[in-house]
């Protein structure tokens, strides 16, 4: 009996062991890939459109310009909001010349601003700060950058995991 009992406290301690150094390997990846995540590289280019300004339109000047974002401006150039790739896809062809873009924005907070200079831990705490689905991207001077999207940083961070050290 006391061997069978020995054999199963082994083997406990044995799936302890295996599992802690299986994340301690884990943690060290993550730390070795962390540094690439780097808020310039995964930023999309962004067009900046006026509120009332057509969607059709404002597609229109994102393919001229080859970006792949909208950011809704102010007449001073200033952001207000982003347009929603997700809202974008919503609207039938159809109908995109009378949808204004500012119907499809979701309003910038403060955490919904990151900087261009991010990378690795700042930029996921900078993101985990404020859930959202895009978050505008300034340089330093406050000039828009782009628009970062969470899938994207998500899917980076998953391929770089994924990368053998």
């Amino acid at each position: 009996m006391d061997t069978v009992l020995d054999a199963l406290l082994a083997a406990i301690l044995a799936a302890i062991i295996w599992t802690g150094a299986g994340n301690s390997l884990r943690m060290a990846r993550l730390r070795e890939h962390l540094p690439e995540l780097r808020a310039r590289a995964l930023t999309r280019r962004a067009v900046p459109v006026e509120t009332h300004t057509p969607l059709s339109e404002a597609l229109r000047r994102a393919n001229t310009a080859g970006a792949r974002a909208l950011v809704v401006v102010d007449a001073d150039g200033k952001p207000l909001s982003l347009v929603r790739e997700a809202a974008i896809v919503g609207v039938p062809e159809h109908r995109r010349p009378w949808v204004a873009v500012s119907g499809l924005a979701q309003d910038l907070t403060d955490g919904m601003r990151v900087s261009a200079e991010l990378s690795g831990e700042e930029l996921l705490d900078a993101l985990r700060a404020t859930p959202a689905t895009e978050y505008l991207v300034v340089e330093e001077t406050g000039e828009i950058y782009g628009v970062l999207s969470a899938a994207d940083v998500e899917r980076a961070f998953v391929k770089a995991m994924a990368r053998p050290s």
